[in-house]
């Protein structure tokens, strides 16, 4: 690594940083008056104080031999409730993560929707911590899974939700592939593409898109439903 590109990532980093910064300081005044949800969120955020997200998952995939293990990335959650807004997600939802990292998101989904949530990863540290929170705090109505995302069972799922923006030509067709054995008016949420950019003969119609922001920049959410 040369010196410009280390003082670009540097600048990359503490912009990251900033934007994390301000989306939090959003959260607590939008979302810490209910106790429950700050209780939840304040204990998941300190179990990763030393010990961040980034620095896990990036180990996990370095471990398993992956040759990108630079692809975690977690939705902000002023974003989720944008998204969750322009998407019309209802309390009466069942909604998947697919690669939910620690779970903050699922947390958010369920207290402020009210739907019912299945959070699926495979780093065994996010799932774990998830599962002692959700415990510890005796939060019903949340599921999280240590599974592959190709392999889940995605029975009763009205809304899937995929933030993943690394994933390869290869690896989203597969995805595609699965989601055509989906029911008729299951609602699929991607960020960056559109299903049908990767197999233009998908059943699946683009209903919106609209722009968001994530600490990495804006880029556009397209809402799809199966056909």
């Amino acid at each position: 690594m040369n010196i410009k590109e280390f003082f670009t990532l540097l600048l990359v980093n503490y912009k990251v940083k900033w934007r994390n910064l301000k989306d939090y300081s959003k959260v607590v005044l939008k979302y810490y008056s209910n106790p429950a949800f700050r209780n939840a969120d304040i204990h998941l955020l300190s179990s990763y104080i030393g010990n961040n997200p980034f620095i896990i998952s990036r180990r996990f995939l370095k471990k398993k031999g992956e040759p990108d293990i630079y692809t975690y990335g977690e939705t902000p959650l002023t974003t989720l409730a944008l998204i969750a807004n322009k998407c019309r997600i209802k309390a009466s939802d069942k909604v998947f993560e697919l690669g939910c990292g620690r779970g903050r998101t699922c947390f958010w989904l369920h207290q402020f929707i009210g739907c019912s949530v299945v959070g699926v990863d495979f780093v065994p540290k996010f799932i774990e911590r998830a599962n002692h929170i959700k415990d510890k705090h005796h939060i019903q109505g949340v599921e999280f899974r240590l599974e592959d995302m190709l392999k889940t069972d995605l029975s009763g799922a009205t809304v899937i939700y995929i933030y993943g923006i690394c994933y390869t030509d290869e690896f989203i067709e597969k995805l595609i592939s699965r989601f055509e054995r989906l029911p008729r008016g299951t609602k699929v949420i991607t960020v960056s593409y559109a299903l049908n950019e990767y197999k233009p003969d998908t059943h699946f119609e683009v209903l919106s898109c609209f722009p968001a922001s994530f600490t990495w920049g804006v880029a556009n959410v397209y809402l799809q439903v199966k056909g």
